[in-house]
């Protein structure tokens, strides 16, 4: 039986909320993560700036390295925000042009196959669907991102029905388990119970036993 705990329906819940915000509004979502992630490259360029003037003018050490790093990561958190935009746009052609060359390497494998079989057509109607869909990929803006949005939904509603059927398989299993314990504790005791009645009628043989021997010696 899966373990659950209250983490698995936490992660289910986030699934289920970024999924629906990405399927009705992907451009927020690809804004908000170049924001924040422009946001912190630059704090660490500020940073790394700012150490290599302490390590240059407090303790004399020059370290060029440090110079160039904390440079570069502040021109790349301006370009993440700058460029905020033209992310999903870099993202929606990625996505489109990999579709793209999956369906041409399937039309392309029909070319070695000689008997026009199923698998011949197969490949055919694969293909064409892969590069259709990798154009209409690129046309049409932020379907790549509602598309994640809908397998994150998805998989949220699945993960947040298996937390309660899983906790609620978990508990009927400890039902039986504490039942079970009950049970073997009362036939302990019912095997307890037995040995005292066994050694209270041993004793009274034994005692009538003794009696016995005692007249017959009288």
């Amino acid at each position: 039986m899966k373990k659950v705990n209250s983490g698995t329906l936490i992660s289910s819940i986030l699934f289920l909320i970024v999924g629906i915000i990405l399927f009705t509004d992907p451009a927020s979502i690809v804004k908000f993560i170049s924001y924040f992630f422009g946001g912190i490259l630059i704090g660490v360029g500020i940073y790394r700036c700012v150490n290599y003037y302490i390590q240059d003018k407090r303790l004399g050490v020059v370290n060029n390295n440090e110079l160039a790093f904390g440079i570069t990561a502040f021109i790349l958190g301006l370009l993440f925000i700058v460029l905020a935009s033209a992310i999903e746009f870099l993202i929606r052609i990625f996505f489109g042009v990999y579709l793209i060359l999956i369906g041409i390497s399937k039309i392309y494998q029909t070319f070695f196959t000689n008997d026009r079989t199923s698998k011949f057509y197969a490949l055919i109607i694969v293909g064409v669907v892969f590069l259709l869909a990798g154009i209409y990929t690129i046309v049409r803006s932020n379907l790549e991102l509602q598309i994640l949005g809908i397998f994150m939904i998805i998989y949220g509603i699945t993960d947040f029905i298996s937390y309660f059927v899983y906790r609620n398989g978990d508990s009927t299993d400890n039902n039986v388990k504490e039942a079970k314990i009950v049970k073997e504790i009362a036939a302990e005791n019912v095997e307890v119970e037995e040995e005292v009645v066994e050694d209270k009628k041993s004793t009274k043989k034994t005692k009538k036993q003794s009696k016995k021997k005692e007249k017959d010696n009288k």
